[in-house]
């Protein structure tokens, strides 16, 4: 019989608190923003002392980061997944807006928090975030860029634009959807997709 050795218990357990505190940094953040937001406050919510929230991480910024660039990391990945598998703009913008919905209706706390704090992100100076932002609306930007450069997308449109719009309107899907809205993220998506499409449609 194999017992774990209390290292490993403890390891175990701080992946576990670390978790937990994520995930209700990830609320406090979302529903006081990160300015307003304190550790008392994100310590009230995860069930422990301020003072042991520095156990496990350095500072407020720490969890901010860890919060938000897996969540981007996983945008990125998804798009360049996307763009690799098919060359048509309208698919691809269609594809990728579905992905975006469906990151996040999976992740409704940090879409809240990336859509409402990129200035004070900046501000932060939260490099890894700051960096993975930046690729997200590249990705947005080249697909409305190679839609216009085929003559599928209107030409008047310009893509930084009409990228940040496209990515800030995703990212307020949320409002939308369960349990807020009344609607599943497909049926967001396609409501999206719809009126973005026709917005840039040539035809």
């Amino acid at each position: 019989m194999t017992i774990d050795n209390p290292p490993t218990k403890a390891r175990t357990a701080d992946s576990s608190r670390r978790r937990e505190i994520i995930e209700a940094a990830t609320e406090v953040f979302a529903q006081k923003g990160i300015v307003a937001a304190t550790v008392r406050d994100i310590g009230g919510r995860a069930g422990i002392l301020s003072g042991s929230l520095y156990y496990h991480f350095s500072s407020k910024e720490e969890i901010i980061v860890e919060i938000l660039v897996p969540v981007l990391r996983s945008q990125v990945d998804a798009f360049d997944a996307i763009v690799a598998e098919t060359g048509d703009p309208d698919e691809i913008l269609e594809r990728l807006i579905l992905s975006a919905v469906l990151q996040t209706a999976a992740n409704p706390h940090a879409a809240r928090i990336l859509q409402n704090e990129t200035q004070r992100i900046r501000e932060l100076a939260l490099e890894d975030v700051t960096k993975l932002q930046v690729e997200v609306m590249l990705r947005w930007t080249s697909a409305v860029k190679q839609g216009i450069n085929t003559g599928r997308f209107r030409a008047d449109v310009d893509p930084r634009m009409a990228s940040v719009s496209i990515a800030d309107v995703v990212l307020g899907a949320y409002r939308f959807m369960r349990p807020m809205g009344r609607s599943s993220p497909a049926q967001v998506a396609a409501q999206l997709t719809a009126l973005i499409l026709n917005g840039l449609d040539t035809r």
